[in-house]
């Protein structure tokens, strides 16, 4: 049979999008489960804090369900910015339509138009030569990809102690304004930088895909602390934007409804089965070229059960992270500032020779996470912790500092017989780490103990990846430097499933620059 389309990409996230744009004037249809945005939620356009004074924002913030309390009953852990009811969407049905099980792995899955970008942290650092050991790719392979991506997408930061750790920008925008308790730990870096690079550590301004100018049509940040309660605020780049900017222009065919679930190739190309979901017939579609864009898990998922093969291991990596908050003593009692940001302020980077391992933080502050994050951490009845929180919230600074992640044998995945994947994953956080970060955010101002670190083990940094590696000289559900599958003439994998380590980057910027790259040499 001839096929329907020349490309056919599966999924709309970062790797997605940007496939599909680098692939713009060619004929591309895209399959996708697509969950939204609830429509019967209103859509809030002004500063939360002065939304609370005027009416009840519990549907937004809690809703009928009380899916915003989710953390107090324990169970599985699920990120903070995912509980809300307008974010509910971003993970909606993945148990049951993309089901994974496994007693040390804990991930949340997204089938939703956008995937993760609808929540991300928006932050974006390029991949050095260091971060790219163990890939078949050097910097420079990278590197014009990056620039495509940056001028598409709009970054804010600032060229400062972090800058050739991060990589330079062409077009970067001022960074965002800063809470006054991270604007203290910036100045007090800057009295003892010396003393402090000497330790290893080195800080900086976060580089976010969040304007702070206009661009390409959307509007600057406007500092309403909604990150937390709905996605959709145009600084921030999703996914989604780029999908429905192609789909508006006719340069791609963006469908729906649908849960991509095993691939043949014949003589034509590729044959690609998919269920509606909701019920009814099995599809197939049909193109020239395939291009696996579903993320590390289902990406994976659809290829060992195009294999049909249910005992075969493949590798897994996710950034795990330790969470310190750190109190700024001085700040006790004060005002909350409604118009702080709610995304990350600064970066740190810790060195390998001084910390064992290279490991990044992104430094937060806590007036916009909702007070439920913080009311069962405190010893006393919820209504006592409320009360209390209302003085420490303005003196508390968040640091999420990620682990670099190696593949091993007791990190895998494998496709179960009924479809659903299996996972295992060995992992113990550094005890001796969070004693050295609280030394170094002492000298930095803040005050904190090793005993309140949170440890967000594996599957909770939702940074998936490395299930099928690219490798020089790709083995068996490995990719070659091209993203083609090992086996395969016309299936390529454009998302975290490429990477064969992962350095304590974010990897989303990287994602996007490799899934741009590989699209690209798709039409030479």
């Amino acid at each position: 049979m001839s096929a329907e389309s020349e490309f056919l990409i599966v999924g709309s996230g970062p790797a997605g999008a940007m496939a599909a744009w680098a692939l713009c004037g060619r004929d591309v249809r895209m399959i996708d489960a697509g969950f939204t945005a609830p429509a019967s939620l209103p859509k809030l356009d002004r500063n939360i804090f002065d939304l609370r004074r005027e009416g009840d924002l519990t549907a937004h913030a809690i809703g009928s369900a009380f899916e915003g309390l989710r953390n107090l009953g324990g169970g599985r852990a699920v990120s903070l910015k995912l509980r809300a009811p307008g974010l509910e969407f971003v993970i909606r049905h993945s148990d049951e339509l993309a089901p994974l099980i496994s007693e040390t792995f804990q991930p949340v899955i997204s089938l939703a138009k956008g995937g993760f970008g609808n929540a991300w942290g928006a932050g974006v650092y390029r991949f050095g030569g260091d971060d790219l050991r163990g890939f078949p790719l050097s910097p420079n392979d990278l590197a014009p990809h990056y620039d495509e991506v940056s001028r598409l997408i709009g970054i804010s930061g600032a060229v400062d102690d972090l800058a050739a750790e991060f990589g330079e920008e062409p077009e970067l925008q001022w960074p965002l304004r800063m809470s006054r308790n991270c604007a203290s730990i910036l100045a007090v870096y800057r009295e003892r930088r010396a003393e402090l690079n000497r330790r290893g550590v080195r800080l900086g301004r976060a580089r976010l895909a969040v304007l702070s100018e206009p661009h390409r049509g959307r509007e600057p940040y406007g500092y309403r602390s909604l990150e937390f309660v709905q996605t959709g605020d145009p600084a921030a780049y999703n996914p989604a934007t780029t999908v429905d900017e192609l789909r508006q222009s006719g340069s791609i065919r963006y469908e729906s409804g649908w849960l991509a679930r095993r691939f043949r190739e014949n003589d034509s190309g590729v044959e690609l089965d998919a269920d509606p979901i909701g019920g009814g017939a099995r599809m197939t579609f049909r193109a020239r070229k395939l291009i696996l864009a579903a993320g590390a898990l289902n990406s994976a998922r659809i290829v060992l059960a195009s294999a049909g093969d249910h005992s075969s291991r493949v590798p897994l990596l996710d950034n795990p992270m330790t969470v310190l908050p750190l109190f700024h003593l001085g700040a006790l009692g004060q005002t909350i500032e409604p118009d702080a940001s709610g995304l990350a302020q600064l970066n740190a980077v810790f060195d390998a020779a001084s910390f064992g391992a290279k490991y990044q933080a992104s430094i937060y502050g806590a007036t916009g996470a909702p007070m439920t994050e913080f009311l069962a951490q405190l010893p006393f009845s919820l209504d006592t912790n409320r009360r209390l929180l209302r003085y420490l919230l303005p003196a508390i600074s968040l640091a999420m500092v990620f682990y670099p992640a190696e593949p091993g044998p007791r990190q895998w995945l494998r496709l179960r017989e009924d479809g659903a994947l299996e996972a295992g994953y060995e992992w113990r956080p550094d005890r001796a780490l969070a004693l050295r970060l609280c030394e170094v955010f002492r000298a930095l101002g803040c005050l904190s103990v090793p005993g309140i670190a949170k440890h967000a083990g594996p599957g909770q940094g939702i940074h998936y990846a490395g299930t099928l590696p690219m490798r020089e000289r790709p083995a068996r559900y490995e990719l070659d430097r091209d993203g083609r599958l090992e086996g395969a003439s016309a299936v390529f994998v454009v998302d975290g499933a490429c990477f064969p380590r992962l350095p304590s980057k974010n990897l989303t910027y990287s994602i996007m620059a490799n899934a741009h790259r590989i699209a690209s040499g798709l039409t030479r």
